[in-house]
């Protein structure tokens, strides 16, 4: 190995956290030179070797030249050296994971302690406290009921979708507020290819009439509801057409059903609210009857006609982190990123170390 791709590997192989202290290097070189040329020149004038004369190699000045050792090295460890050390590694493809959260009032009943709309938070909340989504992946969330609103585009930003699905809750008052009692899941599969359409559009600085959407494999649309919401005809129509558009951009579904199949009585969600002040006193008599549990088997076929797969939580203590994990990483690209994977160690505390040696040695040996 020559000089210079030496130097090029040790330079490769350090770092500095503070390297203005590395000024002070040159200047204990230059003392060391100066106490080497003195000790030459104290050599050169000594007279010649008698019989039982000695004559040491050092001398005195043994203690000129610690002290300049220990300056050297203090200097370096004040500089705080870093080793780096590690190749690089290999990193998937990013995905970007459109969530569907059904937020109507079925999901308000706690058949399973809380009510499903916090277990369904809990596990939204789970792609980044898991560490599912990775930096440079993109998530968005879309919440429905009667009708679908984007509350989150698809962003990086993940701390954002974190912070707005913490404020998730039912709404304070149920007067004249037709939202909660409906589950339009057609509406909500159709806002989200329409919404994602729009983003890819204006990413790629396109007009309408010269685009059209391309089929990507790097999504995947995670559904969360009870799956309890009966369509008409019109409905129907409308979710069929919705779920061909998803399959022509190879967009798949993958419901987490959360609730029990027993269910329970839609009633039980006026508990948390006061009649007369909070819904009208005519809304127990039009809930009378009905009882809202968990359909797997709708939440099966919407996972089936787009190609995805489904998890139920029937209980407090599963959990579909695991799932979630397994659909996001089978999204993502196949072609593989180099990207470096080098770490770093602290090595000042050997240059402490060393320079405290020194002057030990050379204080024992004066």
């Amino acid at each position: 190995m020559s000089i210079s791709s030496l130097l090029a590997a040790v330079r490769e192989s350090l770092e500095f956290g503070a390297p203005q202290y590395l000024t002070f290097v040159p200047l204990a070189a230059a003392c060391l030179l100066l106490a080497a040329i003195v000790q030459f020149l104290k050599v050169r004038g000594r007279p010649p070797r008698t019989h039982g004369s000695t004559y040491p190699l050092v001398g005195r000045t043994k203690l000129w030249f610690a002290a300049t050792m220990v300056l050297a090295l203090a200097a370096l460890a004040a500089a705080q050296p870093l080793f780096v050390y590690g190749g690089s590694s290999f990193k998937r493809g990013s995905v970007d994971v459109p969530i569907a959260l059904d937020v109507s009032a079925s999901m308000w009943v706690k058949d399973l302690g809380p009510s499903r709309l916090q277990v369904a938070i809990r596990e939204i909340l789970t792609l980044q406290s898991e560490g599912i989504l990775q930096t440079g992946d993109r998530a968005g969330l879309f919440v429905f009921g009667g009708t679908t609103i984007r509350k989150v585009h698809l962003s990086t930003n993940i701390e954002r979708l974190v912070e707005v699905v913490g404020k998730l809750t039912p709404p304070d008052t149920l007067t004249g507020d037709a939202f909660p009692w409906d589950s339009d899941v057609a509406s909500a599969f159709e806002h989200i290819y329409q919404s994602v359409d729009s983003q890819d559009r204006f990413e790629a600085g396109m007009d309408e009439s010269d685009w059209t959407p391309a089929r990507r494999s790097d999504r995947a649309v995670i559904l969360v509801t009870d799956g309890d919401f009966a369509a008409d005809q019109a409905q129907m129509q409308r979710l069929d057409a919705a779920l061909a558009e998803f399959r022509r951009r190879g967009l798949a579904v993958y419901p987490v059903g959360i609730g029990t199949r027993t269910g329970h009585d839609l009633t039980t969600i006026l508990q948390d609210y006061e009649p007369g002040r909070d819904y009208d006193e005519t809304l127990p008599a039009e809930l009378e009857g009905q009882r809202t549990r968990l359909n797997m088997t709708t939440l099966s076929l919407l996972a089936q006609r787009s190609g995805g797969r489904t998890f139920m939580i029937d209980s407090l203590g599963s959990s579909a982190a695991g799932f979630l994990r397994d659909v996001v990483e089978s999204h993502r690209a196949v072609s593989f990123q180099l990207i470096p994977n080098r770490q770093k160690q602290e090595v000042w505390q050997y240059l402490v170390v060393a320079g405290i040696l020194v002057l030990a040695l050379a204080v024992l040996f004066y």
